[in-house]
This record gives C-alpha cells, structure tokens and sequence, in this order.
C-alpha cells in the first residue's frame, strides 16, 4: 500500500486529500470497511481509493491501523496540519480542539458592556474569576473602543486604564494567561513589560514602531484585518484576505516570531455597511485562512452584523453567535474569542462529544 497526500501546497484541518495506491484485494476491503461513513470516498481503480478526510477523521483512521509503516505514513501527515499557538507561558494544541478567549472590557464605551464599572478595579478581578472557572484559557484587556465610530483616547490614557488592572490580575491568578487589545506601540511595550502574554493589534501591526516592539519583545500575537484600510491585494474579500496573511506572515517571521506565536483574526464586524455582507464574507473566509497553516480567531461574538442580517437584537445575538461559531470551528477556527465564556465552553464541550462518535 502506497499512500500519498495531494495537495501539499497548503494546509487545511477540513479537507485532507488522500490518496490510497497499490492496494491488494484485502487491504481494499478493509480501507472501505475503515472509512465506509464518509461520502468522499472514491474508488479511481481497482487498486486505489481517494478520499476527503477532516483532522479528526484523520486522527480517527491513523488508530485504525494495526501496521506500523502504515501508521507512520498517516502520522506524518498528520503532523503536517497541526496548529500550534505557543509563548513564553503556554502551549496550546490546537489541531482537534479550540479554546475560549475571553474579552475583558476596561473602558466604559464598549459597544457589548459599556459602564463605568468596566474600570472598577474589583469589578475587572470578579469578571476575571468567573471567566476562569467558566472555562476560559486566555482573558484579553481591552483599554478602549474599537467599535464603529469609537471615540479614540490617548495612548498615555489606555495605559493608565490598563496598568493596575493588569499588575493585581497578575498577583491574583499568576498562572492565568493574559492579552490586550491595543493599536499602539506604547502601550504594547508597556504592557509586554507589565508581563502580558500577547499582543492583539486589530490594525495588524501596520506601522514601523509597533513592528519595533514585535522584534524587541517576540511575543505571542493577534494579527487582524479589519478592512478599514480598504483592498490591497485584491477586488474581494475571498481573495484579499489569505494573500494580506500570506504576506503579514512573512513580514512576521522576517522579525524572528515563530508560526506558533502569531494568530491571524479575518476581521469579522468592523467595516461600517448597511448590510453587514463584508462581515457574513469575512466569517466565511474561515476555510480558506485556515489553508495559511496558522493557528485562526473567530471573533464574532454579539456584533451588530447580526443585527442588520438575522434581525438578531440584543441577546438574541447571543444565539447566531454561537451557531456562526460552530461552523466556523467546523471549518478550522480554533481561538474563540467572546464574551459569553460559559454558554461558549458549552459550545465546544458538544462539538467534542458529537465527534466521538
């Protein structure tokens, strides 16, 4: 038996193409009998088999296997598609499993929970608690608004929000993995000096100075594109989307940043239509990002997308939040950032159980 994978140019956690060649009359029956629930498979001749496999298929065949060079082959490929995201204080695997992301607000305009409690120091440690025991791995500091039309503030301002909360969190869960949320450098070196994880810049890190931070500090990062800057690369999001990451990637891994330690973020909410189709195109881009190798956020939680397409008010949102969630872990997102922690780790938790089977 000879197996083979097509299509090595890219990656993918949702469409692994294989190729089974040489089979004798008893390792075909066995193959059929091993994989005869997925409607992909295709006999191409007498002596080879083609089928389309997810990660967890995958994973699934490779425990099917009791010859150990056919096992091997699998593996390799296997190990081909895993997604890693790692810093100087976590590792997360997350080829078959995804991880909640939990957004910690600490200003008073957020377009979710803007209140003035949101700078209350004890309110930011009690949120902080529940979000641990609810399940979160990852709580993100946001020290402004970023939503459409936000009123922006000082970077000097962002810090001063963002500075005790960060050095008391730290004191009261120095095992909890922390980010921020910011789009300027100064507050990214600080931050970074305060002990912080990770960097999520929704502009992408764009400019020469944050770049700067990027390589003296080698953090683990989010890298989005929102779309505020217009088309660069291409007429459509389909298409702008992977060649705008193929190229930040590189831009990244020319500062000494690993693919572990870099996340990228389609955008999702942030463009300003009446119709909200650049977000429902960015959410579909999934897919296609994932082919990128690097590990994929999805970071839709309750935005007013939902609003003008579904008619999704208020916590209504919450619902079409979770069900455009669920495809798009199907389709290879792995970070979900939100701020339903509990009604999301429930999510995942099901997704987890319906594979077993």
């Amino acid at each position: 038996m000879k197996i083979l994978e097509l299509n090595q140019e890219s990656f993918s956690l949702k469409n692994i193409i294989l190729k089974f060649d040489e089979l004798n009359h008893n390792e075909m029956i066995s193959l059929q009998k091993k994989l005869y629930r997925n409607g992909s498979l295709t006999r191409l001749a007498p002596d080879s088999l083609l089928v389309v496999l997810t990660i967890d298929d995958l994973a699934k065949l490779i425990n099917l296997f009791e010859n150990d060079e056919d096992k091997k082959m699998l593996e390799v490929i296997y190990k081909r598609h895993q997604i890693i995201w790692s810093g100087k204080n976590f590792n997360f695997d997350l080829t078959r499993k995804s991880i909640v992301y939990s957004i910690v607000n600490v200003t008073p305009d957020s377009f979710y929970d803007g209140n003035p409690d949101n700078l209350n120091l004890s309110h930011i440690l009690k949120r902080v608690e529940a979000d641990l025991e609810n399940g979160a791995s990852v709580l993100e500091l946001g020290g402004k608004s970023s939503k459409p039309g936000y009123d922006d503030i000082s970077p000097e301002e962002e810090w001063n929000r963002l500075k005790e909360p960060i050095l008391e969190l730290k004191k009261n869960f120095p095992k909890a993995i922390f980010a921020v949320d910011t789009d300027e450098a100064y507050v990214m070196e600080r931050v970074l000096d305060a002990g912080v994880d990770i960097i999520n810049d929704i502009d992408g890190f764009d400019t020469n100075d944050k770049l700067k931070v990027l390589e003296k500090y080698q953090p683990a990062l989010v890298a989005m594109n929102n779309g505020r800057a217009g088309f660069s690369y291409a007429d459509n999001v389909y298409e702008e989307l992977p060649l705008f990451f193929e190229n930040k990637k590189e831009e990244l891994l020319q500062l000494g940043l690993k693919a572990e330690q870099i996340v990228i973020d389609p955008g999702v909410g942030f463009f300003n239509g009446d119709s909200g189709s650049d977000s429902l195109e960015r959410v579909k881009s999934t897919e296609i990002l994932s082919r990128i190798g690097l590990p994929l956020m999805i970071a839709i939680s309750r935005k007013s997308f939902m609003g003008k397409l579904f008619n999704a008010q208020g916590d209504e949102r919450l619902f079409s939040s979770l069900v455009l969630e669920a495809q798009m872990v199907a389709d290879g997102g792995r970070i979900l950032r939100v701020h339903d922690v509990k009604e999301t780790k429930r999510l995942l938790d099901a997704i987890e159980i319906y594979k077993e089977f």
